[in-house]
């Protein structure tokens, strides 16, 4: 989004409004809070969601393609069938252990049995 003198800088507050199939585009939503919302099949596309939280959210059949989650947190979550593929996991832990470590370790019992 770029900073054009011409932007709006109206603060809204919307409350019990159904906006399906809205298009935002060029929008800056800074320090925006969502609550009691719902997003199901919405698409962000090139989003810059840098500290973005989510508390209490339902992402089950979520996708994440092309993201950058370096340095990022997952606590008290569900991840039953998650599946990550194609990533780089250099330093990723799961309860403290890299998880490089984990797969050199299912490698060499895989590969002792």
């Amino acid at each position: 989004m770029s900073e054009d003198a011409e932007a709006g800088r109206d603060k809204l507050e919307i409350d019990n409004m159904y906006l399906c199939g809205s298009t935002f585009s060029r929008v800056s939503l800074k320090d925006a809070r969502f609550s009691d919302a719902h997003f199901m099949h919405a698409e962000f596309d090139d989003v810059n969601a840098t500290g973005l939280s989510f508390h209490n959210a339902n992402l089950s059949e979520a996708r994440f393609e092309n993201v950058d989650m370096s340095q990022a947190n997952v606590n008290n979550a569900n991840l039953q069938g998650l599946a990550i593929t194609n990533a780089n996991i250099t330093d990723m832990t799961i309860d403290g252990i890299k998880l490089s470590d984990m797969i050199a370790a299912y490698d060499a019992q895989k590969n002792n049995a």
